[in-house]
């Protein structure tokens, strides 16, 4: 069955029908909540997590060349995803691929459509489990879609980054920046449940409204810790990974429980 607005698609029987607040702590914590009611929902990407620094391994062995993201060189950074996975701490350009022989290209190739395909899986169980949703291929092949070309894309065009001269157009760019990742936040929890591409994008960027900040807050926290965690030697991209992205998934799972709830207290009280 999938999950309309106005169920509650988060609903436990042991747990409150009261939703969380909007403010990011009452978020954060109903999300801490749902996942030691139910442990399982970090498995999928624990289990993501030993592949992602599996491959950081195998990258650095194999003859194709690797290189460390530039944010890992940084100060401080933000490594925020729309859709939640972890930070790697080795990334290939996708010069890397051109001119090698072929056993090293198909095994190279093999090994990033793998990392995706885990993340995705991974994504996928999570917000579904914490949703109560049912698993559809169809939404499946949608997340899948959208992680492949969001992975692609930096090494594409490389990690996007802000270089501006000017004060006041540097801070209209980080303004649009956090606009954007405001009103893509739902995004892939609306693809999870069945939604189309637009219908979800149309639902994402509505539901935000009055909720701005707080999701703001949760999007700064997840990319902070998330760089924070990659830092570790070796263990970076697994700790990412395993620590950082069920609980944003689990947080879009909140709040969208959150949506539904409002949307039948709205209709109740009418």
């Amino acid at each position: 069955m999938t999950v309309e607005p106005g169920d509650d698609p988060t609903a436990d029987p042991s747990a409150s029908t009261k939703p969380p607040g909007l403010r990011a702590g009452a978020i954060l914590r109903a999300t801490i909540v749902r996942i030691r009611r139910d442990p399982v929902l970090v498995v999928p990407y624990a289990v993501a997590g030993v592949l992602v620094a599996l491959a950081d391994l195998l990258r650095q062995w194999d003859p194709l060349p690797a290189t460390t993201p530039d944010s890992l060189g940084q100060m401080i950074s933000v490594q925020y995803s729309i859709i939640p996975q972890g930070t790697p701490r080795t990334i290939r350009r996708i010069g890397a691929f051109i001119d090698f022989q072929l056993p090293y290209l198909v095994g190279a190739v093999a090994l990033e459509l793998l990392v995706v395909l885990a993340l995705g899986i991974a994504g996928w169980v999570t917000i579904t489990r914490a949703l109560n949703a049912e698993r559809r291929l169809d939404s499946l092949a949608r997340y899948l879609g959208l992680l492949l070309v969001i992975s692609l894309l930096p090494q594409l065009f490389g990690s996007p980054s802000l270089e501006i001269g000017s004060l006041p157009l540097g801070a209209l760019a980080i303004v649009v920046a956090a606009l954007v990742g405001i009103h893509l936040f739902l995004f892939p929890g609306f693809l999870v449940v069945g939604q189309s591409l637009a219908t979800a994008l149309g639902k994402s960027v509505r539901e935000p409204r009055g909720r701005r900040w707080p999701v703001l807050l949760l999007i700064v926290l997840f990319g902070f810790t998330s760089w924070a965690l990659a830092q570790v030697p070796v263990a970076g991209g697994f700790l990412s990974t395993a620590v950082v992205a069920p609980v944003q998934a689990v947080s879009i799972a909140v709040l969208i429980g959150n949506a539904g709830n409002a949307a039948t207290a709205s209709r109740h009280g009418e």
